[in-house]
């Protein structure tokens, strides 16, 4: 079973309880946009190439999906300029978030989970 808890006006599953995929996904469809980080070289490689020449390292989800049991939760990411975005998906797996952010735990605890079971 799930435990909702609510802090901050975001909806958080109960670390304690096993993660459902669909829960987090809902979880984290009400939060969207959020700012990202890549977490690792090739992802970070890819967004560097996107910005064309703009600073920073950051990328906005702006949607998650669930691609099955294979490849899990997956991310639209945009980066650059607003106006004229690049896209890319992702696995949430290669992105980090805001420690602060309340669904930061969730997704942290799905990544984990995902790859004990494999």
């Amino acid at each position: 079973m799930f435990q909702r808890i609510v802090s901050s006006g975001v909806e958080r599953i109960d670390a304690g309880s096993s993660l459902d995929a669909r829960r987090l996904l809902e979880a984290l469809s009400r939060c969207l946009p959020l700012v990202a980080h890549p977490r690792g070289r090739s992802l970070a490689a890819s967004i560097g190439a996107a910005r064309h020449g703009h600073a920073g390292r950051g990328c906005r989800v702006t949607n998650v999906f669930d691609a099955g049991e294979s490849y899990g939760l997956m991310c639209h990411v945009e980066v650059g300029e607003r106006g004229d975005p690049s896209i890319l998906i992702t696995p949430i797996a290669e992105l980090s978030f805001d420690r602060r952010h309340p669904i930061a735990r969730d997704v942290a605890d799905y990544r984990r989970r995902r790859t004990q079971r494999r």
